[in-house]
């Protein structure tokens, strides 16, 4: 697969009622299914499944996040709020000096 999804990566959902929405990827389930959070309707503790195929994959990961999750730490929902606004930010900011 093309699209190699790491824990923790920045994803845009493009298929269902959540499109336009942005998560991040708590756990892989085999190769075709994530678990995803987002801090807000998707909490830590009632994370979205959702099929690979209906993700827009983003080259930003939150490394200090992931390793939490990988020694079990749970690091809050404001955070992860906090981490994809960020990354939200940033990516608005290049659309908007590519298109000029």
């Amino acid at each position: 697969m093309e699209n190699q999804v790491k824990i923790g990566q920045l994803v845009c959902s493009k298929q269902g009622r959540d499109r336009g929405r942005y998560y991040l990827v708590l756990e892989m389930l085999k190769n075709t299914f994530v678990y995803l959070v987002d801090g807000e309707k998707r909490r830590m503790d009632n994370p979205k499944q959702k099929n690979i195929k209906h993700l827009t994959v983003y080259p930003a990961v939150a490394e200090d996040i992931a390793q939490d999750w990988e020694a079990g730490q749970n690091p809050g929902n404001s955070e992860i709020r906090r981490v994809i606004d960020q990354f939200k930010q940033f990516l608005f900011e290049q659309e908007s000096e590519t298109r000029g």
